[in-house]
């Protein structure tokens, strides 16, 4: 009865994520860490007693508190892998921008040699 939260916040975890990949706002890829936390979240009361067991023996007295640490693992991991999205982002976005600097400069460069191009032939027929 004590863990009915953890399996209706697990299982709308999942209905949210499976939502997402269907609507397109989510790859597979990264929905399958979340949908891993939505399973682990339904499954719980499943292997609650191992989780009590585990607590005693690494001597956590209060095993809600070792269920928080697990979470704040959790949450690290996801914060790490978030930063490594954003910095793949950002080495693209520095080469996006770069490579849009060198096309605008040859863009003038071809802007320059078409108006020169189109001067030159004005010239040519105003001669004739």
């Amino acid at each position: 009865m004590r863990y009915i939260p953890f399996v209706i916040i697990g299982a709308f975890t999942l209905i949210m994520m499976i939502s997402n990949v269907i609507k397109g706002k989510f790859s597979e890829k990264e929905s399958l860490f979340w949908a891993l936390a939505g399973l682990i979240m339904v499954t719980s009361p499943l292997y609650m007693d191992y989780v009590d067991k585990l607590s005693v023996m690494i001597g956590v007295s209060y095993t809600p508190a070792l269920i928080f640490a697990f979470a704040f693992i959790f949450v690290f991991f996801l914060l790490y892998r978030l930063s490594a999205a954003v910095y793949k982002i950002n080495e693209k976005l520095t080469e996006l921008t770069q490579l849009n600097a060198i096309y605008e400069q040859e863009i003038r460069k071809l802007t320059l040699k078409v108006e020169k191009a189109e001067h030159k032939t004005e010239k040519a027929e105003d001669n004739t």
